[in-house]
């Protein structure tokens, strides 16, 4: 009976994670189908990729100090 009830609790607990993702998905599929934001900041993040009237500044770590140095 013991064993019952502790398959039982972590089915409870996988379900309840699954059901988070199940929605953050969802909300996903939504932004994508509704407009560009969505699609441009995934592009942005994932890809790299930026728009044609913007300018990508990358600072580099100076490595004596490890703080920012300049752009590249």
């Amino acid at each position: 009976m013991w064993r019952l009830e502790n398959k039982l609790d972590t089915e409870k607990t996988k379900n309840a994670r699954l059901e988070t993702r199940n929605a953050t998905l969802a909300a996903e599929v939504r932004d994508l189908k509704q407009g560009t934001e969505a699609i441009e900041e995934r592009a942005r993040s994932e890809m790299g990729m930026l728009r044609s009237d913007e300018v990508f500044f990358q600072f580099v770590p100076d490595k004596t100090s490890g703080k920012p140095g300049t752009a590249r």
